[in-house]
Formats: C-alpha cells, structure tokens, sequence
C-alpha cells in the first residue's frame, strides 16, 4: 500500500493566458484544467468575460488603488468555472515604479484554485483604480501586468 502524500489540492494545469479585457472584463486566452480538493475541472476560454466587482473572500467591494499605489489580485475560479477575484496587499508605488514593498498575496480559500495575478501600479499621472469597476484596458499612468499560475507562490513577489 502506498501512503498518503501531503500534494497541494488546488492547483491550475494549464496556462489561462491572461489578459486584460477591452472595458473592466477579463479576458482568459486559453481552457484552464485545474483542480479543487483533488477533483478535476475545466473552464472554457474567456474573451472579455465578466470581471466580479466584490472580493470573492470577504464579500465587499473592491478597495481602490489610489494615486501612486499599487496592489496585487489573485484570479481564481471556482468549482462551477466562475471567475473569482481576492485583494490582496496594496503598498506605496513610486513615479520611478518603485515598491515599498511586495504587495501581500491573498490568503485562497479551499473552495477556489488560483489561475493567476494581477498586478496594479498607479502613478501621479493615473486616476484611482478600483478592479471590476474601472477600465481593464489602457489607461494614462496606469499599469497592470498578469502573471498565469499552476499554484500560489509561497511568498509575495511583484511581477
């Protein structure tokens, strides 16, 4: 008999591919095989799909990104293929595109599979950012840069 393994439970096979939408949507390039408690799922490819407006943790809106600030999201789904989004940390973010630190990662509940991050960075020159409200697409002194995930990163990291 072979004994149990301690394998991580949720995690993504494929590369989702994505990429921000042409308004505040989400685009996901690619099927993703991912899995959540040791059973398999697949999502369908996204063109522009619908971008959640509440943190899929705590329920509330999104917090902004304010002048010269930047944050971290992780894009999970769920076991229906849902698209679900989780804040994560925002720190201080320079004109020079420098960090006071690394964004905080999201704590991932059980019940989702990170596919990936995205990471926003608005300088003196951007407005406000709120995700799922505020355009995905390019905007003036408004950076944002996806990162495809098979597993959460053990620790924070910015790009």
């Amino acid at each position: 008999m072979v004994p149990a393994q301690n394998f991580v439970s949720n995690f993504c096979t494929t590369k989702a591919g994505l990429a921000a939408g042409t308004t505040t949507t989400t685009t996901t390039a690619n099927a993703s095989l991912y899995c959540i408690g040791g059973k398999a799922y697949t999502a369908s490819a996204a063109s522009n799909g619908a971008t959640p407006t509440t943190d899929a943790v705590t329920g509330a809106a999104f917090t902004a990104l304010a002048l010269n600030k930047a944050g971290v999201f992780a894009i999970c789904l769920d076991t229906s293929g849902a698209l679900k989004i989780v804040q994560g940390g925002i720190v201080d973010y320079s004109d020079a595109g420098v960090y006071s630190e690394a964004p905080k990662l999201p704590a991932i509940p059980d019940t989702l599979c990170p596919i990936g991050l995205e990471f926003v960075k608005v300088i003196s020159t951007g407005s406000a950012w709120t995700m799922g409200v505020s355009n995905q697409a390019s905007q003036t002194g408004i950076t944002k840069t996806f990162v495809d995930l098979m597993v959460m990163p053990q620790r924070p990291i910015t790009a």
